[in-house]
């Protein structure tokens, strides 16, 4: 599994995910979790599959890694 730290900016307008760092502004530290080859991402009280997510950095304890036509 590749983890890669985003942030999220809240504007006026909406919404900013990025993986660039902006000085003095607030953000909210995120997390896009990216499956590894043959593998797919599942929340740990779900069943839906996914291979990109974006999670808030505290949520990472609810994601798993499973392999893709093995058991769960």
């Amino acid at each position: 599994m590749k983890k890669e730290v985003w942030y999220r900016y809240l504007g006026t307008n909406g919404t900013l995910d990025t993986p660039i760092h902006l000085e003095d502004v607030y953000y909210v530290r995120m997390l896009r979790i990216t499956a590894d080859s043959q593998h797919a991402l599942k929340r740990v009280d779900g069943d839906s599959l996914v291979h990109t997510v974006l999670i808030p950095e505290e949520d990472i304890d609810q994601w798993e890694e499973v392999p893709l036509g093995g058991n769960s």
